[in-house]
């Protein structure tokens, strides 16, 4: 949320209220408080105090507004396949989350609009969920998704990517004509922000004339190898992953990659304070770089921390200077991370 000198405002995490004074750009606001303090808190952690909002003294009936849809420039609703008939799939249900380049600016500077797309037989019944940067909750929406479909979603700030780390979709497909129950699916993608830099993940596609960011949504690796297998007359054995006494060991990578996204490291973070969220991140930190360090195959490590408001990347750095002297470490490459990792030669 974007806050102004005077508003009225009040804290998430106490019980307290004030009126902001000035705003930087790295996302802190200064606010005065209860007790004429001038204190630097988090835009994230405040909210506009409802209290002081100005109270309408018009009573007659305001005129509705008229409805404006979120974009003018088409359907939300695209046909992708509709000149020939499609083989069958054999049951497969295959959704697909799509990421567009929009305004045609470079990847690196441009917003990313997102798409579902339904390449398969089956109609699908959506729910969308995906947090709120900034503040706790989730936005939603819902839908239904026809067959051999594409629908627009919504448009991602790029500086926002970071910060969502993952949407969910709960669904329930069906095929019409088809009565046979079937159970509902969850499913999440996970969005990894150094990806969204890197044009090598953007490519061309049979559903949009440019270039696109594309994850499949359902999938089941699993049951696809063990197709594979049958198809070229193997089966594979449970123990068929451990190497025989003739294969030679896999020699241990010199360089590890450790993501400290939240959606990387827990599973559910709800109830957690900023700092709970913090702490937690930096006791994985402290964890996985003694674990590097006590490797002798280990030279460096690479720590994926986001850019965000820069608190992750500012306290790991921190305890590297106190804690780890004869670690050096610099940045990442922002070709490979956008600017969203450190390297910590442990060697």
């Amino acid at each position: 949320m974007n806050f102004k000198k005077g508003d009225k405002v009040k804290f998430l995490n106490e019980d307290d209220h004030g009126t902001v004074t000035r705003v930087t750009g790295d996302g802190m606001v200064y606010v005065l408080n209860s007790d004429d303090f001038e204190v630097p808190v988090m835009a994230r952690e405040l909210i506009l105090d409802p209290d002081a909002m100005p109270v309408q003294k018009n009573l007659a009936k305001p005129e509705p507004e008229p409805k404006t849809e979120p974009r003018t420039e088409g359907p939300r609703r695209i046909v992708l396949h509709n000149a020939t008939p499609k083989t069958p799939k054999n049951d497969a249900v295959e959704l697909l989350a799509a990421f567009v380049p929009a305004d045609g600016k470079p990847l690196d500077k441009c917003d990313l609009e997102f798409y579902l797309v339904n390449d398969s037989e089956y109609n699908m019944c959506y729910n969308y969920l995906r947090p709120i940067v900034g503040r706790p909750g989730y936005l939603s929406a819902m839908g239904v998704l026809e067959p051999d479909t594409k629908e627009y979603i919504e448009t991602f700030r790029r500086a926002d990517i970071g910060e969502i780390g993952g949407i969910k979709l709960q669904l329930l497909t069906y095929r019409d004509g088809d009565t046979t129950p079937r159970k509902p699916i969850e499913a999440e993608v996970k969005m990894h922000a150094p990806k969204f830099y890197q044009e090598s993940y953007y490519n061309d596609n049979d559903f949009f004339d440019g270039k696109a960011y594309i994850i499949p949504v359902l999938e089941n690796k699993e049951m696809d190898d063990a197709l594979r297998s049958l198809k070229d007359g193997k089966l594979q054995h449970k123990d068929a992953d451990k190497p025989s006494k003739s294969q030679k060991p896999q020699r241990k990578p010199e360089k590890v990659v450790i993501d400290l996204h939240l959606t990387e490291i827990i599973d559910n973070e709800a109830g957690m304070t900023p700092k709970d969220m913090l702490d937690y991140q930096m006791k994985v930190f402290r964890e996985k770089l003694d674990e590097c360090i006590a490797d002798p195959h280990v030279k460096k490590v690479v720590f994926i921390h986001g850019k965000g408001n820069g608190s992750l990347k500012l306290e790991l750095r921190k305890c590297l200077d106190r804690n780890y002297k004869r670690c050096q470490y610099q940045d990442a490459s922002f070709e490979e991370y956008g600017g969203g990792a450190t390297l910590v030669y442990v060697k």
